[in-house]
């Protein structure tokens, strides 16, 4: 029997998305949020390359979203500690005020291409924390998971947003279920994303840094103490301080 076209094309949409947040990670979803580096969509726990993911992605929704406003957040959910191999999270970018475009993007994946609806910063929206790209030391584990969701703002009041600014001045152990719960929008996740970046080692455990667990604050959305011991002024230093502990 000949399938219909529409069909046809719900179904290969369902075959080429394939993101979604990782086993454990809450608030979970299984919504495809296309996240895409100059060409490079790694989608679902694919391991990429750390240079592709130093640029800040585009993010997009497979089918349009209703919302009138949107927040982004990306977490490091296997940064290294003192006593292997013990983990903690790191959060990467968050960034409120964006919205969803009214025609979709073509976009190629490594399966095919999407139809992507992009969200906008259409209001220069300062990010509450600005993106900074993975880069996991050579400690344990050497391969780090990197989360992305998408929560529906659209709804928020002032008080909310200042949850997450209180929230997102310590990156080091940050707790997305936690945060969203205080900001009343532990239900407003629409879409997530995983992929792996991965140091290629050997792992030097005796080393300090790289998430070491101690309190890190942030001004003007940028970094200001070092999760590792050490102190830095901005996320770039924070990269250089994990570059230092590459092989």
């Amino acid at each position: 029997m000949m399938v219909p076209r529409s069909l046809a094309g719900l179904l290969a949409v369902a075959t080429l998305a394939l993101a979604r947040t990782p086993a454990g990670f809450r608030p979970a979803s299984n919504v495809d949020l296309i996240v895409e580096y100059n060409g490079v969509t790694p989608l679902n726990g694919v391991v990429v390359a750390r240079n592709t993911t130093i640029p800040q992605p585009r993010i997009g929704t497979l089918a349009r979203l209703t919302g009138t406003s949107y927040a982004v957040l990306m977490i490091d959910l296997d940064i290294p500690t003192n006593t292997p191999p013990a983990t903690n999270t790191l959060l990467h970018w968050m960034q409120t005020g964006l919205t969803p475009a009214t025609t979709a993007t073509r976009i190629n994946t490594a399966s095919g291409t999407l139809s992507v609806f992009l969200l906008e910063n259409s209001t220069n929206t300062a990010p509450i924390l600005g993106y900074f790209g993975p880069n996991p030391p050579a400690r344990t584990p050497l391969s780090h998971r990197y989360t992305q969701i998408l929560v529906d703002t659209s709804d928020i009041d002032p008080e909310d947003i200042t949850v997450l600014r209180t929230a997102a001045a310590t990156i080091v152990g940050f707790n997305a279920l936690t945060v969203l719960t205080a900001a009343d929008l532990e239900d407003e996740v629409v879409a997530g994303n995983s992929f792996n970046v991965t140091n290629a080692g050997p792992v030097n455990d005796t080393a300090t840094g790289g998430g070491g667990g101690s309190t890190t604050s942030t001004t003007s959305g940028s970094p200001t103490s070092s999760p590792t011991g050490g102190s830095f002024t901005t996320a770039r230093d924070f990269k250089v301080v994990n570059i230092g502990m590459r092989n």
